[in-house]
């Protein structure tokens, strides 16, 4: 039985593999760069709100384009026009892809896109509704418009969108300030899904469960369900679904009474989100999550015994303090690289602002749920807790703000190269295959208790190794380097006439 359940795993993984690559090698030919465009489309998402139009995701039914069935469009309209999830609608304009990317590093829309396998957009003035469309997603999409509406109600512009990004996983409508005052506080993990909100989540149901059902195998079958419409109403995010891929394979670990080996379940959780979407590959939030989740297992206890067994800490407020910065300090090891290479920054100020919020997050999550369900069932009840939502809103972005101002929040540094990289990471896998098989003896000789022994073993190893690394810097950094000359292509246009300008000031005009 198990060879039979193992060989149909592998069955199932090759041919998600096969039509992985189909994707990859496909994607860009389904569409042309520019095409007028004839399709009956479903709305398959909640309305987005730009400064000049109104923002949809649909799923193409029919179209005058071969091989474009079931594929996914951006659908702008004018800002008169409404539509629903699930409306079934005529289209017709002008496609195009997504812009790439001009310069070094700079943003490519067409990548950004392909993360979602969205293939591009088209401008429709006024699309006409032909049906709509009923199902489950479709009642999910009505009940997250209705919890939107609830906030709306409850809270103020900055504090309901705010909301809407950490409860339901839509921060579109956040300030572009506030977003910035999280990325350089090294507080952005707070407003997208991840294992923190899903943990919560999972904490608070828990809660409710072992008062209502008394089968531990009945609660963790609901609690996967709860998992799953969790990710659908949420968004289904890389982060989100890396953590309650993971969490439901606890689950069922512990209904078939087997030890979850976080390892292969962390390895299983990464295939199957490149077999779902193999441009998850490009997810910088998806590298994020994985590379915080592996750090922490990795790096925590060490870090944690190590400064129990040297400083011997008994206040429990400063272990739970300790607790909080070797989390995050364990986190930012293997995402540090990540961080440089996409965003070119360094921040120290993360154990600040982690610490700060450490006992605000899990009450303001809390609370937010609260107010959210009691405002849509109870509304004065709802806005009663809102008011201790808010307070508590007001000081994480105080703290957001604070933070953000301290010296070394945001520090510029350049992009790395590749091979110095993967020599970051060969060097800490290297120091962990030495530490598991304890070859060297590090905790001890940290501790005082073993220096000689080191010193006398492996001194001329690490007078080698030391040596190597500082002239082969000093090397490199000698070879000639060849006069460059770079253009940066900022988008802009020569203008093809000043017709708009007035006559006496300009007269000239100028050409392509």
């Amino acid at each position: 039985m198990n060879k039979i359940l193992k060989i149909i795993l592998i069955l199932i993984i090759g041919w998600g593999l096969y039509l992985d690559i189909a994707l990859v090698f496909s994607f860009d030919k389904k569409y042309p760069e520019e095409a007028e465009l004839v399709a009956v489309a479903e709305v398959v998402s909640s309305k987005i709100q730009k400064e000049k139009s109104n923002c949809y995701t649909v799923k193409i039914l029919n179209s005058n384009l071969e091989k474009t069935q079931d594929t996914k469009i951006i659908v702008y309209t004018d800002k008169s026009c409404h539509l629903s999830y699930g409306d079934v609608i005529q289209i017709s304009g002008t496609f195009s892809k997504g812009a790439k990317s001009r310069n070094y590093k700079g943003f490519s829309y067409r990548d950004y896109l392909k993360q979602s396998k969205i293939y591009g957009s088209v401008y429709v003035k006024n699309p006409q509704v032909l049906g709509h469309k009923k199902g489950v997603f479709e009642k999910i999409f009505v009940l997250k418009t209705k919890l939107y509406e609830v906030l709306d109600n409850l809270y103020k512009e900055n504090e309901n969108a705010f909301l809407k990004g950490i409860l339901l996983g839509d921060s579109n409508e956040l300030d572009d300030e506030i977003k910035e005052n999280f990325k350089s506080s090294s507080m952005s993990h707070v407003l997208a899904i991840s294992g923190m909100h899903v943990s919560y989540v999972m904490l608070g149901m828990q809660l409710i469960l072992d008062k209502l059902v008394n089968s531990r195998k009945l609660k963790n079958y609901m609690m996967i369900g709860i998992l799953g419409f969790f990710v659908v109403i949420t968004g289904m995010a890389p982060s989100c679904l890396r953590a309650c891929i993971m969490s439901v394979m606890m689950l069922v670990s512990q209904n078939f009474y087997r030890k979850n080996n976080f390892y292969i379940t962390i390895l299983f959780t990464f295939l199957l989100l490149l077999l779902m979407n193999p441009y998850h590959i490009f997810s910088v939030g998806m590298w994020l999550s994985f590379g915080g989740t592996l750090g922490i297992v990795l790096f925590h206890k060490f870090f944690k015994r190590f400064i129990e067994c040297k400083f011997k800490i008994k206040s429990k407020f400063l272990k739970s303090f300790l607790g909080v910065f070797l989390v995050s300090f364990s986190a930012q090891i293997l995402i540090l690289p990540i961080m440089i290479y996409c965003f070119n920054t360094v921040s120290f100020t993360f154990f600040v602002s982690n610490l700060l919020i450490y006992f605000l997050v899990g009450p303001l999550l809390a609370l937010g749920y609260m107010s959210l369900i009691l405002g849509a069932l109870l509304p004065p009840i709802g806005k009663f807790l809102a008011i201790f939502e808010q307070f508590l809103i007001f000081i994480l972005f105080k703290i957001a703000e604070f933070c953000s101002t301290l010296p070394f929040s945001k520090m510029y540094v350049a992009t790395p190269d590749f091979w110095q990289i993967l020599l970051y990471y060969a060097g800490i896998v290297g120091l962990i295959y030495l530490f598991q098989t304890r070859k060297i003896k590090f905790l001890k000789f940290i501790l005082g208790t073993g220096y000689k022994d080191f010193g006398k073993k492996y001194w001329k190893k690490v007078l080698i190794c030391s040596s190597v690394i500082i002239f082969g810097f000093q090397f490199i950094s000698l070879l000639p380097r060849n006069l460059r000359i770079y253009f940066v292509d900022v988008g802009q246009r020569r203008l093809r006439s000043y017709s708009n300008f007035p006559r006496k000031k300009f007269n000239h005009r100028w050409r392509e």
